[in-house]
């Protein structure tokens, strides 16, 4: 779906905090050694670049994520090559890209220590993997070698694929070959959000208007595409967050066509959509216009946490001044999707993103992130009630590409 130079371009802007970064860690074969105790609770994805411009994933248990430093050295579970990490409930979800097409859970046993479940492979890299309920995953596989879309039911206790179904891309459209950006299961259908991008330049020439394809679940069957004008493409490339879901239901659809998150025009201005708990259109009463409240700025990353209330990540340039690829400047806010109000968290720095999945945390009133700073990435514990943050450790990589507590 993209080449390794696109996502070095885009998912690794902090390259330079580390040359090449060494530690020594567990093999595959012994993968427990060292892997944390019963107080380790935080779970923390290293990606280290080492001499020969490759990375290597290290994730890493700690007991405390606000003071000293943070590495991976002499323990942790190791997973060389490109990683996507998504936790969902007591498991996470290690989702190779590039050339791996492997996933891999990752627990903890019952005295304390990480340990990998599971292991099984597509013919393309996963696009994402979602819950259906306590038991059941669903992955959707969206690449450009193909010119089928192929859900796969997990299981997700043995992480073992229990089901497969396809459908033709031409469900979707008949342009080039559609980039995943969301998914969601609200009910007894599933969204799933969508953009045009050219699979050789990467190039997004359609952005007038957002799309979401619709499938009927557990059955998974096509049933139509919904569109709106008002807003452009939901989601960008790879930030995975072109969909959210409240605890009603309601499903949210994020857009910006933000060059920094790899669109090469921007033809509508950025906001918010939702398809209301129960319904398969969007709703034409609810718009979050979100340049207005921003002045002139767009969400990159969006992380739901609760009661209406979610985490967001937005690019201080306008879309016109932003660089594309970039992933940045960003800065944190929380956003009420209700009271449509857009609330800066305090002390916290201007900082580049990872071109991903946002590596955020929820524990409560509490979202822990890694956040680039000088030369350095340092861990902060936002509180999302008085919009504040606290610096806490340094992290010893070139990135932190998953934050999980187990």
């Amino acid at each position: 779906m993209f080449s390794i130079t696109q996502v070095k371009k885009l998912a690794l802007p902090m390259l330079s905090l580390g040359a090449a970064l060494t530690f020594t860690s567990c093999s595959e074969d012994d993968d427990t050694k060292n892997a944390g105790t019963q107080g380790d609770q935080f779970v923390m994805s290293l990606a280290i670049q080492g001499s020969n411009n490759t990375f290597t994933y290290y994730t890493v248990p700690f007991a405390d994520v606000m003071t000293g430093s943070l590495s991976a050295q002499g323990k942790g579970i190791e997973q060389p090559g490109y990683f996507d990490f998504t936790q969902i409930g007591n498991t996470i979800y290690s989702i190779g890209g590039l050339d791996d097409v492997n996933v891999v859970g990752i627990t903890k046993t019952a005295t304390g220590e990480l340990q990998q479940l599971g292991n099984i492979s597509f013919a393309n890299s996963l696009s994402d993997i979602i819950q259906a309920d306590a038991n059941t995953l669903v992955a959707v596989e969206m690449s450009s070698n193909s010119n089928m879309v192929k859900f796969h039911t997990i299981n997700a206790n043995t992480v073992t694929v229990t089901s497969t179904k396809q459908h033709p891309v031409s469900n979707l459209t008949n342009l080039s070959a559609p980039s995943y950006s969301g998914m969601r299961i609200s009910g007894n259908q599933l969204f799933l959000s969508y953009y045009i991008s050219d699979p050789t330049t990467f190039a997004t020439p359609h952005t007038n208007e957002a799309q979401v394809a619709v499938y009927s679940y557990p059955a998974l069957e096509f049933q139509k595409v919904i569109s709106d004008t008002r807003t452009g493409p939901a989601g960008g490339f790879n930030t995975k967050t072109g969909l959210i879901k409240d605890e009603q239901g309601n499903i949210y659809a994020l857009s910006n066509s933000n060059p920094a998150n790899g669109y090469s025009q921007t033809t509508k201005k950025g906001g918010i959509l939702r398809i209301a708990s129960g319904q398969t259109t969007f709703d034409q009463n609810y718009f979050f216009d979100v340049e207005a409240v921003t002045g002139g700025k767009n969400i990159s990353h969006l992380k739901y946490l609760g009661n209406g209330k979610a985490l967001a990540e937005i690019n201080a340039e306008a879309n016109a001044n932003q660089a594309r690829w970039s992933d940045g400047p960003l800065k944190t806010a929380i956003v009420d999707l209700n009271a449509k109000i857009v609330t800066y968290i305090n002390g916290l720095p201007q900082h580049a993103g990872n071109g991903r999945r946002l590596a955020a945390l929820q524990d409560g009133n509490a979202v822990y992130m890694a956040i680039p700073e000088g030369n350095g990435i340092y861990v902060y514990k936002i509180d999302t009630q008085n919009h504040t943050a606290t610096k806490g450790a340094e992290v010893q990589a070139n990135f932190v590409a998953g934050f999980s507590k187990l």
